[in-house]
């Protein structure tokens, strides 16, 4: 470990004073009540568009959320055995439930119950296989109607980007959604909108060309775009998780953006993104080569190049890339602590420094 390192990393350290108060200011964000629902109340009060009538209802953000004939199939054995399921959770919103957790389970009772699909095999009750809800002995449709499932009411003080945060944990399908398609779903508007025409620009995607395997190419450069965006106005004020101060901030800025902001944003986009594309176009990858694109590597250069930028307009570059690619900026992008407020701020205001201090 370098000097610099150990510097660095002694500046880090929180206190347990700190650490208690973090966690019990977020156990604090949570409200709920637990309550137990027969299925004959879930199925009747359903309806899949929020738009709709429906006292339950799934929000835009879990649209993509498919469960196969089969996994419904388990699901409705499951709940004919009286076999424990996991629990639901709501928040309430005026009164109607929108579903936070178990959209595919009441999706399927629903479906089930409205003659949509049919049982396929079975591991218990093979004797059901094949068969729809009208077909099945009227004992069985009663006791499947006043089987109760455990739910969880969130409170409706609980804020949009914990109850967005709680789904992501509590997601159970077998597909996670990522982070920026989640925002897609849920906080549609100007800011959004405009995060999402960045992202697809030819002069980003060239900028970006691999993305890791794992992740999906078109949503991980819009995550990396609302990161720009967020912090290149907001950075100082960031502490811990990532997630909900990007989330509060999108909710926020598509609520109070102008269209005169809007387009303030796309020309430093633009030119941030043309000036990295000029003079330092592999910056965003470890060594300048292929990879995966590191979120904290591209953050030390994007906004620090944008942070630059805006004190100097006409900034000249050297020609010189190599502390781009040395052991003080890969210090400051290694992920120990790479979202904490300190390290955030160390790595972009090291670009911005480097870079003014270009004759």
């Amino acid at each position: 470990m370098t000097q610099y390192e150990i510097i660095m990393g002694a500046t880090l350290e929180p206190s347990e004073d700190e650490i208690v108060a973090v966690i019990e200011a977020a156990r604090r964000d949570v409200r709920y009540l637990v309550t137990d629902y027969p299925v004959e109340l879930l199925v009747s009060k359903f309806k899949e568009e929020p738009k709709q009538e429906g006292d339950i209802y799934i929000p835009e953000y879990q649209r993509k959320l498919r469960w196969t004939d089969q996994a419904q199939s388990y699901f409705i054995e499951s709940v004919i055995l009286r076999i424990p399921v996991p629990p639901i959770f709501f928040y309430d919103v005026k009164g109607r439930l929108e579903i936070v957790d178990g959209s595919q389970r009441v999706r399927t009772l629903a479906r089930f119950v409205n003659d949509e699909f049919t049982l396929g095999e079975l591991e218990k009750l093979d004797i059901l296989s094949g068969l729809k809800y009208s077909e099945l002995p009227s004992t069985i449709q009663k006791r499947l109607f006043n089987t109760p499932i455990r739910s969880f009411v969130l409170d409706e003080g609980t804020d949009e980007s914990t109850r967005i945060e709680l789904f992501r944990r509590l997601n159970t399908t077998g597909k996670t959604l990522h982070d920026a398609e989640i925002r897609k779903g849920a906080f549609r508007g100007d800011f959004l909108d405009l995060i999402l025409e960045c992202a697809a620009t030819p002069l980003f995607k060239s900028l970006s060309p691999r993305i890791s395997k794992s992740a999906d190419p078109e949503s991980e450069r819009q995550e990396l775009v609302t990161r720009f965006f967020v912090y290149s106005d907001h950075y100082l004020e960031f502490k811990h998780d990532v997630r909900r101060f990007l989330d509060l901030e999108v909710i926020r800025q598509n609520k109070t953006i102008s269209a005169g902001e809007v387009q303030q944003k796309r020309v430093e986009f633009n030119n941030t993104m043309t000036f990295i594309e000029a003079n330092y176009p592999t910056a965003f990858y470890r060594g300048g080569k292929g990879g995966t694109l590191p979120r904290v590597r591209f953050e030390a250069v994007a906004v620090g190049t944008c942070l630059a930028l805006r004190e100097k307009p006409d900034l000249a570059f050297d020609g010189n890339a190599d502390w781009m690619f040395g052991d003080e900026l890969n210090a400051l992008v290694r992920t120990h602590a790479s979202n904490s407020g300190p390290r955030l701020r160390d790595r972009i205001e090291y670009v911005k420094k480097q870079l003014l201090a270009i004759e």
